[in-house]
């Protein structure tokens, strides 16, 4: 009898397609293209989000589940800003999970504050973020700015409005910090450029002051009226001083003598 030689050729064949058209769809079916509509809310903290999935690729039909509200359709409403996260599972109990993130943020400031030293030097920048970019400023002070300069101590609040009519306060307390007047005790005006000259340390704060030196006898031999400048040890005819002990007074306000006034010593060597 002829054998058939074709045949266990045909047979292979068959078992090897058979195997590849299996493994073919469970490879193009196990894909999952997820694409995404997110729609933000109108500010920080309001309701009117929403998010949508379209899905294709895996082995339809598909479920959905939602976190953290639990809802089991593809499109959800309603939603506050916050993260979002969807698990889809395919007829293969093949599944894949998404995040998102639905804006806007909340308003948040990133502030640099500097208290006010001696005088009203204080300062406030706001570097605000959240909501939607666009803002408006309104402060307390009047200023309409995201940053206000020359206040003193005290609470300074704004009021913030972004692009969508979103509002946001914020309120800052600044607090003075301790203004000591310091002269030094001795200064050399030798002209060797070390120590030429008697510093008086936080005296820039004080636009108003004034300055009187006298010497041992009483005899008024330098004064100065608004923001100190370093005295240089000459008199009012620019000629030195003998080396001696001068006593000063330095007023914060020449206006207002009696309120904040030092005192006190310096000596000059040479």
């Amino acid at each position: 009898m002829k054998k058939n030689h074709w045949l266990p050729v045909v047979i292979r064949h068959w078992a090897v397609f058979t195997f590849a058209f299996f493994l073919l769809p469970f490879s193009l079916f196990s894909q999952f293209t997820v694409t995404s509509t997110i729609i933000n809310a109108t500010c920080p903290d309001t309701n009117n989000a929403s998010a949508s999935v379209s899905v294709s690729g895996g082995n339809p039909p598909y479920t959905y589940q939602w976190q953290p509200d639990g809802e089991t359709i593809p499109t959800i409403t309603g939603l506050t800003p916050g993260t979002y996260t969807i698990t889809i599972s395919d007829n293969a109990s093949n599944d894949t999970t998404v995040s998102y993130l639905v804006g806007p943020l909340p308003f948040s400031s990133n502030e640099t504050i500097i208290n006010p030293i001696c005088t009203n030097n204080g300062y406030i920048n706001l570097n605000l973020s959240g909501g939607t970019a666009g803002y408006q400023y309104l402060w307390s002070t009047g200023s309409v700015n995201d940053i206000i300069t020359q206040i003193g101590e005290g609470i300074f609040s704004v009021a913030v409005t972004d692009v969508n009519s979103c509002t946001k306060s914020f309120s800052f307390e600044l607090i003075s910090e301790e203004c000591d007047v310091k002269p030094t005790e001795y200064f050399t005006p030798n002209g060797d450029g070390y120590n030429d000259l008697w510093s008086i340390t936080n005296a820039q704060y004080f636009d108003n002051a004034r300055v009187i030196v006298f010497d041992r006898w009483g005899t008024r031999v330098y004064e100065h009226k608004g923001i100190y400048e370093p005295w240089d040890g000459k008199s009012y005819l620019g000629i030195p001083v003998p080396d001696a002990v001068y006593y000063f007074f330095f007023f914060e306000d020449r206006d207002h003598e009696d309120e904040g006034v030092q005192k006190g010593s310096v000596t000059i060597m040479r």
